[in-house]
């Protein structure tokens, strides 16, 4: 049942880690989409490994989705990321319109980690809710027995 877990519930932290790798390397797409296969295969496997040393089932989704959490809020500085690779390979120094590009290119850099910022907050946040809700440890309470006075 863990593989089971690992093949499918690995599929989303992989297609995460994928997205960023794809982000950040954007600003040179020859070889930004064989970066993000190569990458999306290697966390596959690791997140099916990770999945079949996990204690059980559950324990194997609730590092699934934290995994998934902690990748979705670093959505927005991948964007960043990308902003500042951008911004330094368009600028052209010699032309008459440097400033021009350079603004041209924050401003779109800004909206795109933005947009980032926004689904990755709130993927984030489903994640990290439904990540710790799964798998828990039941709560054990502990009561000790009164002792009776025998002193007196």
């Amino acid at each position: 049942m863990k593989i089971i877990t690992g093949i499918l519930g690995g599929l989303i932290p992989a297609i995460l880690s994928s997205l960023l790798i794809i982000i950040v390397s954007a600003s040179s797409p020859e070889k930004a989409a064989s970066r993000g296969l190569l990458w999306f295969i290697l966390a596959w496997i690791c997140f099916l490994v990770l999945s079949i040393i996990a204690k059980t089932t559950a324990k194997a989704w609730r590092k699934l989705f934290l995994s998934s959490a902690i990748l979705s809020f670093l959505l927005p500085i991948s964007g960043l990321i990308y902003t500042g690779v951008r911004i330094f390979n368009s600028a052209n120094l010699d032309s008459e319109y440097t400033g021009a590009q350079i603004l041209g290119s924050a401003i779109g850099g800004g909206m795109i980690s933005g947009l980032m910022g926004f689904f990755g907050f709130f993927l984030g946040v489903i994640f990290l809710i439904v990540g710790l809700l799964t798998g828990r440890d039941k709560q054990v309470v502990y009561v000790e027995k009164e002792k009776d006075n025998e002193e007196k």
